[in-house]
């Protein structure tokens, strides 16, 4: 039996992650941190976006070629430790993104924009 030869792979396209796609990953990475009360800061009740609503509160992506640059906004509950709370953060979204997409994550810049104080928060 002759075996026959296969062509050579061609590059026949290529792949695009949009930004809305690494939002919904970020959203979900952050999903179960102790200390955040709200994506996009403010005591205005955005505690829904951690409750499932897929919008982009809170999170702005900027993909670039195989890289992107992630900046997330959110409340921390009064008497969280802030700069762990910002770590967790930081490395929940690093590791999902860039496990789930396979683009290097250049950059997770936390912004703390507001403290929840207990009676402040949505039920």
């Amino acid at each position: 039996m002759t075996e026959v030869p296969k062509p050579e792979a061609v590059d026949a396209g290529g792949v695009t992650i949009s930004d809305t796609v690494v939002t919904k990953i970020v959203h979900e990475a952050l999903k179960g941190i102790e200390g955040i009360a709200a994506l996009g800061g403010g005591s205005g009740g955005v505690l829904s976006s951690l409750m499932g609503d897929k919008g982009s509160s809170g999170v702005c992506v900027d993909v670039r070629d195989e890289s992107v640059d992630i900046d997330v906004s959110i409340a921390v509950l009064y008497g969280a430790n802030v700069p762990t709370v910002a770590e967790k953060c930081r490395a929940a979204v690093k590791d999902q993104v860039e496990s789930i997409t396979g683009l290097r994550v250049r950059a997770v810049n936390i912004l703390v924009t507001d403290v929840q104080f207990p009676e402040e928060t949505p039920a």
